[in-house]
């Protein structure tokens, strides 16, 4: 029988359950969805890195031999070393097109996934290539594909479609955010593939050994040990700190970070309101549960009873909410990750932790139910009985009748008193819209502050239109020819470690500029400065900050490939949105004796039509660098448009909750009004007018916080390498403000139309 009331009494009231369900559906999917994705991403990473053998140190330099390598094999704590020759190869049949090729001896390290083909033999002379490249460009397995350097042209059979530990993130250079698969992709051969013209002089000119450390914590020391043993190494760099895992890992520890704040906010906004709601509900169950407990149903059938409320509809919404999470928000954001990642066998997953936050939210929902009911339970039949009247002091209201308030319009007064009879239902509504509020202004500023990003990276600083990346071994008369024909505004960039007072060293770079205006550079208060001191280096405010190190300080540093260290005074701070590290003219690395030996051209010749020129391994544009950056951004975009779509979901939905309850609450006050002859459109006035001061009152906290939201997560979750200002433009706070407001008003303006057909005799007689 009790069944039978409760499946009766969600019918009658089955909008409000429906909006239970919907809000714990919302919540769930959103915690479980972004944590979905971002286990996926974690687990599919640990797996692919572990069962493939990613190496745990590169040694790159130049020429290592084979005694080289059964150096480093000997070094305490090395399992095994291998290595590669690394070349940067343009396609021999569109020179548009690019490949980082590598020659090997064997497979053991950073070992393929074969998505399809033959494993790595290395006495067969044909091609394991990058698997994206090969579905972008339609080849197959059989066909040939062909590339040169400098004087190497080859042309080899494709045997496998791969993706390889190293290769997760896969771009030409850093300045190349974007990968493009189509145009740029990684070759694996054999070295015995290598024809003897390119060897019989010296040999293969071996440029990498990857090294297998028997444990994480050995890494560091073998590390050391090995820059004693290698004169050649130019650079030892752990597997976290490359470009592919480091990306990686960043997008995961950001995607954390942002995320978790959003999911966390939807599920708080989410249970907020539904514990509001089912108190609502059970309170409206006051004479039922009078009733039924004169009729001799004992305390705990009546509980029992209505637990079963909030517990079914909300582990239903639990169990759509888990369904929906994994399937909509993680296969979606994962789909949108893997674009920019190479990893086999991805896919969103609910760990046991989301299950559990399901049923914590269930269970905190019973919970609040089972309290709400025990309060009218602990009154008597008689009491019980009788509808509850709101406990307010008689001098509380008194203020509406007396000095300015006595000129207040009869609505105004009337909703006054009715926010003060209901305070928690007024907080609550104030605080589940203004959460939504928070989440589109926050989610819209970080749109905002990404494209001011770009617009200070690519506008301000950069002052170019095109940039040559020239090769490593050019000579000072090549490259004198190359500036005598295309400007010799030029920049170097070399690998540094610094030490701390500790002795730690951490990696960085140096940024040695002879460019002119072509590279400009800002302070930390976003206006322009010179490098105008040749006596010390510069430092971007952001690392001065990360590491305490202030100006007049002196920091210790040595470039990768020497053992002499430098002690160099801060004589400044730059700010770099994307890059921290240290900045020093070129005047000032010669001061050191150090030879300055640039990397880099920049000039606004047009060089749209001229990308193979000897001596360049690179040609980029700046609208190129601007567009590709923007392009990987289009993930982020993409992402918030989801969170805003669901922020927005979640707030219709808590707006009508709570304006349905608060309606359906004065039901018995509006046929009292349509008695004392009040029209339906003045009622109807009335009932707006509050939703909307609960919606204004939610936007003036809500945008503040919003901006203070976005400041917070930039602060805390961005990567250490990047400096990005909180900029809002004024539009989004117009969105945020108008979009919450017409929201309320739209759901509002709908209920009550319902004024019109209340029932005014049952609703009257309810309270006798």
């Amino acid at each position: 029988m009790l069944r039978r009331k409760m499946f009766r009494e969600i019918g009658k009231n089955l909008s409000q359950f429906i909006t239970i369900l919907l809000m714990v559906m919302i919540g769930v999917m959103a915690y479980s969805g972004i944590e979905a994705y971002m286990d996926g991403m974690i687990i599919a990473a640990d797996d692919f890195y572990g069962n493939n053998n990613l190496q745990d140190l590169d040694i790159m330099g130049n020429g290592f031999s084979q005694e080289d390598l059964d150096s480093v094999k000997k070094i305490s704590h090395v399992n095994n070393a291998e290595r590669k020759l690394v070349l940067s190869a343009i396609n021999s049949d569109d020179n548009d097109k690019s490949f980082s090729v590598s020659f090997i001896e064997s497979n053991d390290i950073s070992k393929f996934h074969v998505d399809d083909g033959i494993p790595f033999d290395a006495d067969n002379t044909g091609a394991w290539v990058d698997n994206r490249y090969l579905k972008e460009n339609g080849i197959k397995l059989g066909d040939k594909i062909a590339f040169k350097y400098d004087t190497l042209e080859m042309e080899a059979v494709v045997v496998g479609a791969i993706e390889v530990p190293d290769h997760v993130y896969d771009v030409k250079d850093e300045s190349a955010l974007l990968p493009d698969h189509e145009t740029y992709g990684f070759i694996y051969l054999s070295a015995k593939a290598l024809p003897e013209s390119f060897t019989k002089a010296a040999g293969i000119p071996y440029n990498d050994i990857m090294v297998d450390v028997d444990e994480k914590s050995n890494v560091d020391e073998v590390k050391n040990s090995i820059e004693d043993e290698l004169g050649n190494a130019l650079a030892i760099v752990k597997a976290e700190d490359s470009l592919s895992c480091s990306t990686y890992q960043g997008e995961i520890d950001e995607g954390r970070g942002f995320v978790g704040i959003f999911s966390g906010l939807f599920l708080f906004i989410a249970i907020l309101s539904v514990i509001t709601t089912m108190t609502r509900v059970i309170k409206k169950q006051r004479i039922q549960i009078g009733t039924l407990k004169a009729l001799g149903f004992s305390d705990f059938k009546v509980q029992f009873h209505y637990i079963g409320y909030g517990f079914w509809v909300s582990l239903i919404g639990a169990a759509f909410g888990l369904l929906a999470g994994k399937y909509l928000i993680g296969g979606v954001f994962m789909g949108m990750e893997m674009d920019f990642f190479q990893i086999p066998n991805e896919g969103a997953i609910v760990k046991p932790k989301s299950f559990a936050v399901a049923g914590l939210v269930v269970l905190g929902i019973s919970f609040v139910t089972y309290l709400t009911c025990r309060k009218q339970l602990k009154e008597n039949p008689a009491e019980t009985l009788r509808i509850e009247l709101p406990k307010v002091k008689s001098g509380t209201l008194g203020f509406t009748t007396t000095s300015i308030f006595k000129k207040l319009k009869f609505a105004t007064k009337w909703n006054i008193r009715d926010i003060i009879r209901n305070k928690v239902r007024t907080l609550t509504a104030v605080a589940g819209i203004t959460g939504c509020c928070v989440l589109i202004v926050c989610a819209l500023g970080m749109l905002n502050s990404m494209d001011h990003f770009i617009d200070v990276q690519f506008e301000d600083i950069y002052n170019f239109k095109y940039s040559l990346s020239l090769k490593e071994d050019l000579s000072a008369d090549e490259i004198k020819e190359l500036t005598g024909k295309y400007g010799d505004n030029t920049t170097r960039t070399l690998g540094i470690e610094i030490k701390d007072s500790k002795g730690n060293r951490n990696a960085n770079t140096v940024f040695v500029h002879d460019a002119g205006d072509y590279v400009r550079f800002i302070d930390p208060d976003n206006d322009f400065m010179k490098l105008t001191r040749d006596d010390g280096v510069y430092i971007t405010h952001k690392l001065g900050e990360n590491e305490n190190i202030k100006i007049g300080d002196k920091i210790t540093w040595h470039i990768y490939g020497s053992p002499d260290y430098y002690e160099s005074e801060v004589v400044g701070y730059n700010k770099d949105p994307q890059t921290q590290g240290v900045t020093a003219t070129r005047a000032y690395i010669e001061s050191l004796g150090l030879e300055y030996k640039p990397d880099t051209i920049y000039t606004d010749m047009d060089m749209s039509g001229n990308k193979d020129i000897p001596g360049v391994t690179l040609v980029q544009d700046r609208a190129g660098l601007k567009k590709n950056i923007s392009g990987m951004l289009e993930m982020m975009r993409t992402m918030i448009v989801i969170i805003i779509v669901v922020a927005v979901l979640l707030g219709v939905i808590i707006i009508y909750s709570m304006s349905i309850l608060s309606y359906s609450e004065k039901q018995y006050q509006f046929s009292t009004l349509k008695v004392l002859g009040f029209e339906d459109s003045k009622i109807r006035k009335i009932f707006v007018k509050q939703n909307n001061w609960i919606a204004i009152a939610a936007v003036i906290i809500g945008l503040p916080l919003g901006r203070g939201l976005t400041s917070w997560l930039f602060k805390i979750c961005l990567e250490d390498k990047y400096d990005i200002d909180t900029y809002i433009r004024p539009l989004t706070y117009l969105l945020g403000a108008v979009g919450t407001f017409l929201v309320s008003l739209a759901v509002s303006a709908f209920l009550a139309r319902k004024v019109g057909s209340i029932d005014m005799v049952s609703s009257l007689k309810s309270n006798e």
